[in-house]
């Protein structure tokens, strides 16, 4: 039972309840924006591709760490030679890897190219977002193919210039990447035969045929080598490892940008959240407001945030399954031929891994660049509800009259925004579980105050 003294406790402690509702309302909301400003970024400027381009040069420097001696002296590089296997219409799934060829896009493709900033822009557009080691492969032997003509050529005349011989030396380094074993496949092997002779010296001791024993464990070493330097071997291993490191790159390169944007909003909005906490808690209208949104915030962000876990997972920046199928259903109504196409499985995690789906779909062949254009409007359109949700309520992100970009008030505002910016930083996950535990406590505390009275 609940006197009317404990009543007025548990009221007051409904308010200051409610108060942190309203602000991890705020909060999460303004991450999910900062969230989608991540998504947007990464697709627009290609960090995904970027990141692969490091990662193949990354990965042929460390293969043969003369490589890109002999390419230069060849009039190239391992940074050309990376780009080139990326931009290749074979393997990368980008529209814009086949533009210079098209009919109306070509001549503005090219005039782009002329100009430094966009590009810079465009040659990322044109990168692959995954390569697989068969590929590359592929890619590394039709090279070696095209730097062993003129070398073959220049053999065969009187003389040799500089340029012919270290396209031989490059020919011969890619084809020896491209053949070399895996040292830790030979060390095993070697492992193997050493237990394999043991085992045959005791038995043949034992039996007097040593001869025997010893032949038939050489020709199962042999047959092991053969098979071990027959397959893509130390590129294929090497591969495995280099991926692994871009994708901790790229996750790592995502999370700066959060932060990036996390202050910037911070700052540039002067979201201050000591004066926040103030307004909320003393403007009953606007914490009651927030406070109701918050079933609809946490909706909001189970349509935005990608699956649990699809961050560890992913080569990419993890988008919403939800989005995903949104952003499809909007480009099927204004394409009749994918009106069969059925939903995006559930399992996807990516725009990368929607595209190479919605490509295998009868009438989705050519419609990758435009799905990728559809996720970022649906996206943008889920940034500026959230943005309209909050400005309903009543609460006061941004200080009417603006005060200016650069313009702030006395240490405290300035330690507000800081902090703003931190908690902002910690992530819409972050807002999203505080906000439903919030919500639970919440429930807990109006059934208290719902107890009879004494």
């Amino acid at each position: 039972m609940i006197g009317s003294c404990g009543r007025q406790e548990v009221g007051t402690v409904l308010d200051k309840v409610d108060t942190l509702i309203a602000f991890a309302v705020v909060m999460l909301g303004v991450s999910l924006i900062i969230t989608i400003l991540t998504q947007m970024a990464a697709g627009f400027l290609a960090l995904r591709g970027s990141n692969l381009l490091w990662g193949v040069e990354t990965l042929l420097k460390e293969l043969d760490p003369q490589l890109d001696a002999n390419l230069k002296a060849a009039d190239s590089s391992v940074r050309t030679l990376a780009d080139e296997i990326l931009t290749d219409p074979l393997i990368s799934d980008s529209t814009f890897s086949r533009a210079g060829g098209m009919w109306i896009i070509g001549p503005v493709f090219s005039l782009l190219s002329r100009l430094p900033v966009a590009n810079w822009l465009v040659q990322r557009w044109r990168y692959a977002t995954a390569i697989r080691p068969d590929e590359l492969a592929r890619m590394l032997g039709k090279k070696a193919t095209s730097l062993a003509v003129p070398a073959a050529a220049a053999a065969g005349s009187a003389t040799s210039t500089p340029v012919a011989s270290a396209s031989a030396a490059a020919a011969a380094s890619l084809s020896e990447i491209l053949t070399a074993p895996d040292p830790e496949t030979i060390r095993r092997l070697k492992q193997l035969n050493s237990a394999l002779c043991a085992f045959a010296r005791t038995t043949a001791s034992q039996t007097g045929t040593t001869q025997e024993f010893s032949v038939q464990v050489d020709k199962i070493f042999q047959r092991a080598t053969d098979a071990a330097q027959g397959a893509v071997g130390k590129l294929e291993t090497s591969f495995n490892s280099v991926m692994d490191r871009v994708s901790q790159r790229f996750a790592l390169e995502m999370r700066l940008w959060t932060v990036g944007f996390a202050f910037l909003v911070a700052f540039g909005a002067h979201l201050d959240s000591f004066r926040l906490l103030d307004q909320l808690s003393t403007n009953a209208d606007v914490r009651s407001a927030l406070a109701h949104m918050r079933d609809g915030m946490l909706t909001e962000a189970n349509t935005v945030l990608p699956q649990p876990g699809a961050a560890l997972e992913s080569p990419e920046v993890p988008v919403s399954t939800k989005v995903l199928n949104e952003a499809l259903d909007q480009l099927k109504s204004t394409n009749a031929g994918l009106a069969g196409v059925q939903s995006i499985p559930d399992n996807t995690t990516t725009v990368g891994d929607a595209v190479a789906w919605l490509t295998a779909q009868p009438g989705g062949a050519d419609k990758g660049d435009a799905y990728r254009r559809s996720v970022v409007r649906v996206l943008h359109a889920h940034a500026v509800d959230i943005g309209q949700q909050l400005a309903k309520s009543g609460v006061e992100l941004i200080q009417t009259p603006y005060p200016g970009l650069f313009t702030y008030g006395d240490r405290r505002n300035l330690l507000g925004i800081l902090i703003a910016a931190a908690l902002l930083s910690l992530g819409a996950p972050f807002w999203y579980n505080a906000l439903k535990n919030l919500s639970g406590l919440r429930s807990m505390v109006v059934s208290k105050q719902d107890e009879p009275a004494n």
